[in-house]
């Protein structure tokens, strides 16, 4: 994402991959002591007598590989249990001197990540294929209430492109975030009033950062977060990353005929079904259906709620994807956008940066994607879905996290596995 004068910050690649999803300007003639076109794998500039390109280690002397020659993407690297994995080659062969010995990339801790909460919450996020490095982050905790009852708490960070040390902001957001909603909740607070505190204590940390007092252009990152309870599941966010509800299948809770979101970036919840005034089922029996559960912070979604434009007009316009919400030192006050829903069958709570929906948005596919398996193996559903996203390009950071749910009274696992 890059911030746009007066609309706030807008992703540099768009959904189309070139600046402000339209026509890519054809590069620069490079200069003469330049590689030409750059390197192959990441596209770094270097010295005509460069052997190795100093971003990505990749052997500038090997002739890059025909687009059409070129095999697909390599899904997400599974960890070996005998040390880091390189998320390039996908081996556990990571010298001493932060180096994959054989396909001769830089490793990063942060180029993957994932974690397994014993199953009741998990996450994956991957660099992607493009990005120098992965600028997205998240934090997961799973705990006991004083009253013996479970809670999950999740929260996935965006950073901004174009600011500062985005990676450094989304780590930032999302420990202080999911520590405070976790503090809050021990302490008694309702789970509305957590994620307000949590999003409050996150905005004030990444305002704080070092250096962000000298700089205009702040450091600054979106957040999405969830909190998982017996029979309810409580949403904040700011921003354009998401949450999602999936339906399982079997619950009968999607209607095949559903088509694409009815508005980018727009709930698609249904009213008055497993909204906040009940969790039961809806008059003519269907459960709470799969849907889209936030509403992107973007100019495009502001212009048609203000009646400005129509849908096709707003993102049709380049400044349709700038988010107008988010954290940072230059985001003025933060008022995070705050629901909850009482799913009625069984499912999965998504939360995932654009890097997923950007190739896929639509609730009842991601849905038909993951589950049933999602509800016992969330981390196995989470690698699925990080590995469509690189495999339809991955242009972007991927971040996905998925909270398994059974209502309260489940007969297989009972609320959050009890």
């Amino acid at each position: 994402m890059i911030k746009v004068a007066g609309y706030g910050r807008l992703d540099a690649t768009g959904l189309g991959g070139a600046p402000n999803g339209g026509e890519a300007a054809p590069p620069p003639e490079p200069p003469a002591t330049a590689v030409p076109d750059g390197c192959p794998s990441c596209g770094l500039p270097g010295d005509a007598d460069d052997r190795y390109c100093e971003s990505c280690g990749y052997d500038l002397d090997i002739p890059p590989t025909p687009v059409a020659e070129r095999p697909p993407p390599r899904r997400v690297p599974t960890p070996s249990g005998h040390g880091p994995v390189c998320s390039a080659c996908g081996t556990a062969t990571i010298g001493s001197d932060g180096w994959c010995e054989a396909c001769g990339r830089p490793f990063n801790p942060r180029d993957h990540v994932e974690s397994d909460l014993s199953g009741l919450v998990a996450m994956v996020s991957n660099r992607g294929l493009r990005h120098r490095r992965n600028e997205d982050s998240a934090a997961l905790r799973a705990f006991e209430m004083p009253d013996g009852s479970k809670r999950v708490v999740a929260v996935v960070c965006d950073g901004v492109s174009s600011s500062p040390r985005p990676d450094e902001a989304s780590a930032t957001a999302a420990a202080t975030a999911c520590a405070t909603m976790a503090a809050t909740l021990i302490e008694g607070c309702a789970p509305a009033k957590a994620t307000s505190a949590g999003v409050a204590a996150a905005a004030s940390a990444v305002a704080r950062m070092p250096g962000t007092e000298d700089q205009g252009n702040a450091p600054a990152c979106t957040l999405v977060s969830a909190i998982m309870a017996p029979g309810e599941i409580t949403v904040g966010w700011v921003g354009d990353s998401r949450a999602y509800w999936l339906a399982d299948p079997g619950s009968g809770a999607d209607d095949p005929a559903d088509g694409d979101d009815t508005l980018p970036g727009a709930s698609t919840l249904p009213r008055g079904v497993g909204g906040e005034s009940d969790g039961a089922d809806d008059e003519q029996g269907r459960r709470t259906p799969s849907a889209l559960l936030t509403e992107d912070d973007s100019w495009a979604t502001r212009m048609i709620a203000l009646g400005a434009m129509t849908e096709a007009e707003a993102y049709a316009d380049r400044r349709a994807h700038a988010i107008v919400s988010w954290l940072g030192a230059d985001a003025g006050e933060v008022r995070p956008r705050v629901t909850s829903v009482r799913p009625s069958g069984p499912g999965v709570l998504l939360l995932c940066s654009d890097g997923l929906w950007n190739y896929l948005s639509v609730a009842p596919t991601l849905a038909a994607m993951v589950l049933p398996d999602a509800l016992e193996q969330p981390l196995a559903a989470a690698r699925l879905l990080t590995g469509f996203a690189l495999d339809q390009g991955g242009a972007d950071n991927i971040t996905v996290a998925l909270i398994p749910y059974l209502p309260p009274g489940d007969a297989a696992r009972g609320p959050l596995h009890d």
